[in-house]
């Protein structure tokens, strides 16, 4: 696994057990090489994304697409359900040049430590969920290289697009424009890198899939909104990508910027329902 030591020499992936290895390893052959990367985007451009916009697709709401920038980015987002991504991404798929290198880090608990959890990365997603981020006592030295590796593809490509929750987990309020406080990853990863981080905001999904179909057939559902926004000036950071207070103050303008778009959902939601209502 090249790219894999850290600074000191160690490599932590050492610490991985056989099966994380082996996942680790399909997961770096498909996302870190052209050929790779070129079949599993193929992938998610003809089955994955086809099959997965039949859920939502016809209610899906696009607000500020004209915001991407014609380059590499990191899309971070506000994260309520499994499906925030997935309604991201299929809003988005049309309006890129080229169908787009993704990258979606994901928990490492499933998609990485059991054999269904790899092939589900794989059917659902061409294993476009990677790097795997690590959350037990392991973590501290795994998710530095996953920092660099974000980095990595976001200076590999200019289709490269990194998929991320600034929250780090599901947030379970029910209230959609309350938000946990952000992670350092996000500012890490943008202030290493330099690429736009273009906000999103998506509503209007459920928290279970059978209720996700449940609404593909049912009247008068509200629509799944997405919201993109310009991307958050971080100029004046980048000198100081391993700067605590740096970090903070790139992760807090980030969901700044996610609230923001909030805050036009609101708006929008108080609109729809009115027109709902009166007809």
């Amino acid at each position: 696994m090249a790219n894999s030591k850290l600074k000191d020499g160690t490599n932590p992936f050492d610490e991985l057990r056989p099966f994380e290895r082996f996942a680790y390893g399909v997961g770096k052959k498909i996302n870190e090489t052209h050929l790779g990367k070129q079949l599993s985007m193929t992938w998610g451009h003809w089955i994955a994304k086809p099959g997965l916009a039949l859920t939502i697709n016809s209610r899906i709401r696009l607000f500020g697409v004209e915001n991407l920038p014609k380059r590499s980015m990191l899309l971070p987002s506000n994260h309520r359900t499994y499906f925030d991504q997935f309604a991201l991404l299929i809003a988005l798929w049309e309006h890129f040049e080229k169908p787009p290198y993704v990258y979606a880090p994901v928990r490492s608990a499933f998609f990485y430590e059991r054999p269904l959890g790899l092939l589900m990365n794989l059917a659902v997603a061409g294993n476009a969920m990677y790097p795997p981020v690590f959350r037990n006592d392991r973590g501290a030295g795994l998710n530095r290289t996953i920092i660099d590796t974000s980095v990595r593809v976001l200076n590999w490509s200019p289709r490269t697009v990194v998929v991320m929750h600034p929250e780090g987990r599901r947030n379970p309020s029910d209230n959609p424009y309350e938000f946990l406080p952000p992670k350092s990853g996000i500012a890490r990863i943008a202030l290493a890198s330099r690429a736009p981080v273009v906000p999103s905001f998506v509503n209007g999904l459920p928290r279970s899939f059978a209720t996700v179909l449940r609404q593909r057939v049912t009247a008068g559902v509200e629509p799944v909104r997405v919201f993109i926004g310009p991307p958050v000036p971080l100029d004046d950071l980048y000198e100081r990508p391993d700067d605590h207070d740096a970090q903070t103050e790139a992760s807090a303008r980030v969901m700044a910027a996610i609230a923001a778009l909030g805050e036009k959902d609101r708006a929008f939601m108080q609109t729809w329902k009115q027109d709902s209502t009166s007809e």
